[in-house]
């Protein structure tokens, strides 16, 4: 039971780290002229995901957390229908969309800081939950938003800490999986 859910985690490590680390290099690399044309692409991966997630719910066997998914994709379909939609003013909601999503990567670090790396003997371990505490903090402070008001600055902030996300989610790759006494 607890090395499947560790294998679970390390998918999920390596998902998040590449696409983080994707996702924070193609932000900052992105020219001010380009950020409305990457908001809406943005908005189209929302839908499209939301799709996806739908038709997952169509062929599920209904339990709860299917019903709990199908809920969230509606959520993420109407948030892409409002990226798409306000595309000007939208700048403004990634950074409260990248800071929730900050916070909450922080948090599931967090929990597996303290639930796996700890209990795997792992000297420094406390060092993983500080770094996770420094990602939530991060993202409040994108979430606050209450220095950086050109749309270039606030996707330069945006990319950078997405990027150091990437870095905790390899981290949490490396530290999670327990050492063998």
């Amino acid at each position: 039971m607890l090395f499947e859910s560790l294998s679970k985690l390390k998918q999920q490590s390596i998902l998040s780290s590449i696409l983080f680390m994707a996702l924070g290099i193609i932000i900052l690399i992105c020219p001010e002229r380009h950020i409305i044309s990457m908001t809406v692409i943005f908005g189209y991966t929302m839908l499209v995901l939301a799709i996806i997630m739908m038709l997952d719910f169509v062929v599920s066997k209904k339990s709860i957390m299917d019903y709990l998914k199908f809920t969230a994709a509606l959520a993420l379909a109407v948030i892409g229908f409002s990226v798409l939609t306000y595309k000007n003013d939208v700048v403004k909601v990634l950074a409260w969309l990248f800071g929730f999503l900050l916070v909450c990567d922080g948090a599931h670090s967090m929990y597996h800081s303290f639930t796996y790396v700890r209990r795997a003997k792992r000297p420094g371990w406390w060092v993983m939950a500080i770094v996770s505490g420094l990602l939530i903090v991060t993202g409040i402070i994108i979430f606050a938003n209450p220095w950086w008001n050109t749309p270039s600055m606030l996707m330069k902030v945006i990319g950078g800490a997405i990027l150091f996300a990437a870095v905790v989610s390899i981290m949490r790759l490396i530290w999670t999986w327990p050492l063998r006494d």
